[in-house]
């Protein structure tokens, strides 16, 4: 009779493990997730607008497991306390073991920078990444609508060059107070303390950079230059090219520091744009090919940037003042871009966005060479 009773809580301790693993364990197919090496859970910078996209590919299994622990203590009633200590042994083991399985999402793509399942996209510039932001259509919360599962994190700082002004003649990391490029790249390193660069950095973008995990970010978004120019701050410097007092040496310098914390990033570099300038009495007084504030025209700051750009390793280049990516230019600038000449509408930040949106496509294999160099025209926008 002993020997049947035994048997009995055997097959009950038996069929309550089947019944949790059963309940629990995910139906996942490892072949779609080969090459993923980071779960969503553990995703810095999940508190975005995908979150509850995010939240549907991540398991369920500590509800699952809690239900089935209780079903199994129930069928567990009434067994002697060896068995009982058994079966809550096991049911813990199980329950543990379900807790911890994660399910990974797969990369965007075989070239996501980090294959995370994530596009990170930290954006560093002036204002305009910050145009349209009272109607939530800025260039970065417009790019959230380009792809699918993106964190993005804007940095941009109204009036900001990528040079370090000439007032600071030090590099020493205490030297620091203006938010530039450079600078701005120690804040994300740890070099600098973002409440160093006292109240030119707003609060809102103090919480952005603190929420950033910078081991995990795929593309940097760099657009600095039209303030280097308007400031008259040196293109370049001949004798020293990485000097940080240059538009071309801050961006070499800048991206180089960023590299030591985000080597596997992607980093793009856009050139200012097209646009015009009129004088106190509202008459146009030339574009940026012809018009300097003291030294050269904006163009052949947009080409400084291009340069560096060519010169730094995982670095792509946008030439927004071309007209190779989209055609604003001396014809269209009018659909382009406000009244004052030099601020993009929303139909401009749209274009904008769709070209940026390419470079990274054509860097994740998403697009092929004839459609990454297919220009966009304001045409396409009536």
């Amino acid at each position: 009779m002993k020997r049947n009773i035994n048997i009995l809580k055997a097959l009950i301790i038996s069929l309550s493990v089947t019944s949790l693993v059963a309940c629990t364990s995910p139906n996942v197919d490892d072949e779609s997730i080969q090459g993923t090496v980071t779960p969503a859970d553990n995703v810095s910078g999940s508190d975005s607008s995908d979150t509850g996209n995010s939240d549907t590919n991540t398991s369920d299994a500590s509800g699952a497991s809690n239900a089935d622990s209780s079903e199994s203590a129930s069928a567990d009633a009434g067994a002697d306390e060896t068995s009982d200590s058994s079966a809550e042994d096991e049911s813990t083991t199980s329950n543990a073991s379900t807790t911890a399985t994660t399910i990974y999402r797969d990369p965007i793509s075989n070239n996501e920078p980090i294959k995370d399942g994530y596009l990170n996209v930290v954006f560093l510039g002036d204002e305009q990444f910050l145009t349209g932001e009272s109607e939530g259509n800025t260039i970065p919360e417009l790019l959230t609508n380009r792809f699918d599962y993106t964190n993005i994190y804007n940095l941009a700082i109204e009036g900001t060059t990528g040079a370090i002004p000439r007032s600071q003649t030090s590099t020493n990391l205490s030297d620091y107070e203006e938010p530039n490029f450079t600078a701005m790249a120690h804040v994300l390193t740890g070099d600098i303390k973002i409440s160093a660069l006292g109240d030119k950095v707003s609060d809102e973008v103090s919480s952005t950079c603190s929420k950033i995990d910078v081991s995990t970010v795929d593309y940097y978004v760099i657009g600095y230059g039209f303030y280097d120019y308007y400031n008259g701050i040196e293109s370049i410097n001949e004798n020293n090219p990485k000097d940080e007092h240059s538009l071309y040496g801050a961006i070499i310098t800048g991206i180089e520091t960023l590299q030591e914390v985000s080597p596997n990033a992607q980093y793009i570099v856009c050139s200012p744009y097209y646009c015009r300038f009129y004088d106190e009495n509202g008459a146009d007084i030339g574009d940026a090919f012809s018009v300097t504030k003291g030294l050269q025209t904006l163009a052949v700051y947009a080409d400084k940037t291009v340069l560096a750009a060519e010169q730094c390793y995982n670095t792509l280049k946008m030439p927004a003042i071309s007209g190779t990516l989209f055609d604003l230019n001396g014809h269209t600038y009018t659909e382009y871009l406000e009244s004052d000449g030099q601020t993009l509408n929303l139909k401009g930040r749209r274009i904008y966005t769709d070209a940026l949106a390419k470079v990274i496509k054509y860097h994740l294999g998403l697009i092929g060479e004839e459609e990454f160099n297919t220009t966009i025209t304001i045409a396409d926008y009536t």
